[in-house]
């Protein structure tokens, strides 16, 4: 069973970091539908490009996969 990762934190992250979307996908790197599809609508990426987004906005890649709301974003 694939578990779902939270693609409304991943949203928020890149809000809270003030980036814009494209200087994510130059920083990821990946591309810009493919980034913003992730946001919009979740899908299955792989560990290895969560990874890479969690790297730039300097958080933990287990954030995403929390299931409790008071742990959801918390450093």
């Amino acid at each position: 069973m694939v578990t779902p990762f939270n693609h409304d934190l991943l949203r928020a992250w890149r809000l809270e970091s003030g980036l814009k979307l494209e200087e994510v996908c130059v920083a990821a790197p990946i591309s810009y539908p493919y980034l913003r599809r992730l946001e919009d609508k979740g899908g299955n990426p792989s560990a290895a490009v969560l990874a890479r987004l969690a790297v730039v906005y300097r958080r933990d890649l287990r954030e995403l996969f929390t299931t409790e709301p008071d742990r959801a974003g918390a450093r």
